[in-house]
């Protein structure tokens, strides 16, 4: 099957390879000092800026590594005004942007990549198979929150608890029930919280009897 925010991202990052080999070939022009930049070029880099700027966040969203990379995307076009600014540009300078350059390169590359293998891996998988793996990661979403919500994860795992006691308190295994002592120091718990007597130690009961013989 297909999905279109899927074949979305693959374009995105398809337009961002090709506007950052433009910005690649206006940066090698600039480098060359025995040449003229052509009269248009910095209109062309410009333009690099503008479509950078614009998909960057769109960008941001579907990488899987080295974020700190692609911010370097949106910096290194920020910082430059002109593609003039390059004409006294250091070799120390020269070389920091071009491995740079490099660096965002290989992330878009490796993202494209990313994206086509789960293009590829989604491919083999049915409309209900694919509804049923995003139902299962909503549900484990939720189930994370609640997870991160201490109170809320306390509060639903001792309605558990509790409800399970109050269940098997009225069925006939109610005497082995409550003599496990996880079991037994529960339902003290919740008699405290109540205000009530704790119940006696499991044996306890018989022992009395014993005694007083």
């Amino acid at each position: 099957m297909e999905d279109p925010k899927l074949e979305e991202s693959i374009q995105q990052v398809q337009d961002l390879i090709k506007i950052w080999q433009t910005y690649y070939r206006l940066l090698a022009a600039a480098f060359d000092k025995a040449k003229e930049l052509p009269p248009d070029a910095d209109d062309q880099f410009q333009k690099v800026k503008n479509v950078v700027a614009e998909k960057h966040d769109q960008f941001s969203e579907v990488i899987t590594k080295d974020h700190y990379v692609a911010q370097n995307i949106i910096q290194m076009v920020k910082r430059t005004i002109s593609i003039h600014d390059f004409d006294d540009a250091s070799e120390v300078a020269v070389d920091k942007t071009l491995i740079e350059w490099h660096e965002a390169n290989i992330l878009l590359w490796e993202t494209l990549g990313h994206l086509e293998y789960e293009k590829h891996k989604l491919s083999k998988v049915s409309e209900s198979e694919h509804n049923k793996q995003i139902a299962l990661a909503r549900r484990r979403e939720k189930i994370d929150k609640i997870r991160q919500n201490r109170e809320l994860f306390a509060v639903i795992k001792y309605t558990i608890i509790l409800g399970i006691i109050i269940g098997v308190w009225y069925s006939p295994i109610r005497p082995w029930f409550i003599s496990i002592p996880f079991v037994h120091n529960r339902i003290n718990d919740f008699r405290d919280i109540a205000g009530m007597k704790p119940l006696p130690e499991p044996g306890a009961e018989e022992a009395t009897p014993a005694q007083g013989q």
